[in-house]
């Protein structure tokens, strides 16, 4: 790599993007993690290993002026107490991450899930301790207000649901999507959304039927223009829901009962009921034709206070003040 940028290679440019951009998080990133979140910003290059990685980590002049590290953690100099935040933050995952595998093992008997993500900060357990727990649904066709209706329905009658000042530890089901609608590359906020890169290579898919983790990822694989290293997440036991023969049975049954002409009734009614009970202010979003809110017969999503602009913003400003520092 012979082109320099600002005295910068593109290696080393890649590196800053990728640990300034954690660092709105609050998150260092070991060596692996870099390389396995190298952000190129879209330019297209020859992938890097982990050993050219780790190389220039160490040898880069350029990059010791601006980064520092301690605890096998890589992060920018002056930040070192975020190494504490992380560490924090991973414990109070696992609370929240037992909350979302329980109401997982619930939804999992309900027809025409395809997938349930852990998604935003605690997938990659980075959550705060007063945050939320997102869930990303993605439904089978023509079935995406049913299903709304029965996981809304069921994480309610939990108690556990995400609504007006209840938040902390509560589930939010702001986003589901179509089997048929899973190509997310109309949804960028701006030419360059980094916030969406990041955000779909680091679902947290817990619940999977039919390998629909693998059918989202070919339906973005433009992700790989900005991540190029970048590999399906495999999930552990314990952060995942398997299904067993007896659950099986139950939604395949009502998979069968509910698939066809009743189903299809039944969407429709359902359809009209959510509708009519969403606020004018999401309506009023949804007109406006951006990504924010998403209201279609193919995709329900309801970000009001979509933060992407804010994040990519907040990066660009970080990047530009550390280049003139360089």
């Amino acid at each position: 790599m012979k082109e320099i940028i600002k005295d910068l290679s593109f290696l080393e440019l890649f590196v800053l993007n990728t640990i300034i951009y954690f660092d709105i998080f609050d998150y260092p990133l070991t060596v692996n993690e870099i390389y396995t979140n190298l952000y190129t910003g879209g330019m297209d290059v020859s992938p890097f290993s982990l050993v050219e990685i780790d190389s220039v980590l160490l040898q880069s002049e350029q990059l010791k002026k601006i980064l520092a590290t301690s605890c096998g953690f890589y992060f920018l100099k002056g930040r070192q107490e975020i190494i504490k935040t992380r560490l924090e933050r991973y414990n109070l995952a696992d609370r929240k991450f037992k909350i979302a595998m329980w109401a997982i093992w619930i939804l999992k008997f309900l027809p025409f899930i395809k997938m349930i993500a852990v998604c935003n900060n605690l997938s990659y357990q980075n959550a705060r301790a007063q945050s939320d727990i997102d869930f990303f649904i993605i439904t089978a066709k023509n079935r995406l207000y049913f299903t709304r209706f029965f996981v809304t329905a069921a994480v309610s009658l939990m108690g556990i649901r995400r609504h007006g000042q209840k938040i902390t530890n509560r589930i939010c089901l702001s986003f589901y999507t179509t089997e048929e609608d899973m190509d997310f590359s109309k949804l960028p906020i701006a030419a360059e959304d980094v916030y969406l890169t990041f955000w779909l290579a680091m679902l947290w898919p817990s619940y999977v039927r039919e390998d629909f983790y693998q059918k989202f990822l070919d339906k973005n694989i433009w992700l790989k223009k900005y991540l190029p290293n970048f590999t399906p997440i495999k999930i552990s036991y314990r952060y995942r829901v398997d299904d067993r023969a007896f659950n099986k049975f139950i939604y395949q049954t009502r998979d069968f009962f509910y698939g066809g002409l009743f189903g299809d009734i039944l969407e429709k009614i359902l359809k009209k009921i959510q509708q009519k009970k969403m606020s004018q202010r999401k309506k009023d979003l949804a007109v406006v034709g951006d990504s924010k809110v998403i209201i279609s017969d193919t995709m329900l999503k309801f970000h009001e206070n979509d933060r992407r602009l804010q994040y990519l913003q907040e990066f660009e400003k970080k990047r530009l003040e550390i280049m003139n520092k360089l």
